[in-house]
């Protein structure tokens, strides 16, 4: 069960995004947590690999390669 509480801020205290494009294509990979804990999902390869429910690193299974569709 999740031990962390994740809360937002504000709508007016987030910046206004303009002129944001999507690359053109993006590496996902397949993680999953230990077996206690048993998260599991895609992540952005590169990015954070930490469990969204205990806090700890994920390990990537497989990764692959996404091209922007237009």
């Amino acid at each position: 069960m999740c031990k962390h509480r994740f809360e937002g801020y504000d709508l007016e205290e987030y910046p206004e995004v303009e002129n944001m494009e999507f690359p053109k294509e993006i590496y996902i990979a397949f993680a999953v947590c230990g077996k206690e804990c048993g998260a599991k999902g895609f992540i952005v390869d590169g990015q954070t690999q930490v469990c969204e429910y205990c806090g700890k690193l994920m390990f990537r299974t497989e990764v692959k390669k996404y091209v922007l569709a237009e």
